[in-house]
């Protein structure tokens, strides 16, 4: 697990753990409903009733080629959606143009289409808790709008007394489309995994869907998303006087040599910092970038709302520190280069643009790195 990304990362996409046939690829957009139902599935307690979920890349005519209010052939949405037989296609929501020249706007009010979705997905997905509810909402809101078209479709019955499976077919402006289908099952379906990151797998894909939704959430600008990264790798004690006993030293020499634009940059000027300072000096960080809070009206850092404890936002971040955490152990020491503001309001005379975390074993290094630059 050299290096985990998100899928949406610019320049380097975390892997798709899955086969497709020919080029049925998430977009950006697609994969964050991905990783909203892989992280459901991975936040799903163990006494929770089971469920699998299915999620297809594909395309169609564009919004101003077909709209879908219009009719569709059932064969033609089953081929879309990789479906053997659809016996019925309901328009949950779809932007409409009454003629030529003229805006697209919605069929129905986003938000009373989310909050239908979150009834029908939460009749599959069983989400107790806050950061579960926080996390069905977020898919429900993402899978209606703003500029999307969604059909619920009916296929086959499975059988007399099986539950009832969910079914959407999401399509953007430009006719990419995404069939999900929910359904019940014996036990929650784990996401896929690498299967060559063996016993990390599933916390490599589980920090990679944190990570993508993060990104979507964080913003450095109108353009730019704060994009996050994470290394593990072996500490080699055995480098002579070049390295040093104390491992924190010599975990910022292997960064030196292993970091991707390691010819341009030295050493870096690491500080030790507590595992209660890292988490409160990112949730500053988070309250800087979170795209709901941005107002370039603002008066002043001051003037900057706290995020809701139960935003997404926040579960999302105390997940990716909670699993890269346990997974490093509790001998873990940390240290940080460049801004982690752990007091409110953060000292404006730090213009770093970037954060890098490290963590050190007696024989590991882990690396997370949180890039702010536009």
């Amino acid at each position: 697990m050299d290096l985990t990304t998100a899928y949406t990362d610019a320049w380097h996409r975390q892997p798709d753990p899955v086969e497709r046939a020919g080029d049925r690829r998430p977009t950006n957009e697609q994969w964050v409903l991905v990783a909203a139902v892989w992280l459901l599935a991975m936040w799903s307690p163990d006494q929770a009733p089971g469920w699998a979920s299915t999620l297809v890349p594909g395309r169609t005519k564009a919004r101003q080629d077909q709209q879908w209010p219009a009719s569709l052939p059932l064969s033609e949405i089953a081929d879309v959606g990789d479906l053997a037989e659809v016996t019925d296609a309901a328009v949950l929501t779809s932007r409409v143009s009454t003629g030529p020249g003229r805006p697209y706007e919605p069929a129905r009010a986003d938000e009373e289409v989310a909050a239908e979705l979150v009834a029908l997905i939460s009749d599959v997905i069983a989400a107790h808790d806050q950061r579960g509810r926080a996390l069905v909402r977020f898919l429900a809101d993402k899978v209606a709008g703003p500029f999307s078209d969604v059909l619920r479709l009916t296929v086959a019955e499975a059988g007399p007394g099986l539950p009832e499976p969910l079914h959407l077919l999401h399509r953007d402006t430009w006719g990419s489309t995404l069939r999900a289908s929910l359904t019940p099952a014996a036990e929650v379906q784990p996401p896929p995994v690498l299967a060559a990151d063996g016993p990390d797998a599933g916390l490599r894909t589980r920090i990679a869907c944190g990570m993508t939704l993060l990104s979507d959430l964080l913003w450095v600008n109108n353009n730019t998303p704060v994009t996050f990264r994470f290394r593990i790798g072996r500490l080699d004690r055995s480098g002579g006087d070049r390295m040093s006993s104390d491992r924190m030293t010599t975990a910022a020499h292997w960064w030196a040599e292993n970091r991707e634009d390691a010819d341009e940059h030295g050493l870096e000027d690491f500080r030790p910092i507590s595992a209660t300072d890292l988490r409160t000096g990112l949730r500053n960080e988070v309250r800087l970038h979170l795209i709901e809070l941005l107002d370039d009206e603002s008066g002043g850092l001051d003037e900057v709302p706290e995020v809701p404890a139960d935003h997404l936002v926040t579960f999302l971040l105390d997940d990716l520190l909670d699993v890269i955490l346990t997974r490093m152990g509790r001998d873990v020491r940390i240290a940080c280069a460049g801004l982690l503001p752990v007091t409110w309001p953060p000292d404006e005379e730090d213009d770093s643009m970037a954060t890098t975390v490290l963590l050190a074993t007696a024989d590991e290094v882990a690396v997370l790195e949180v890039d702010l630059s536009d």
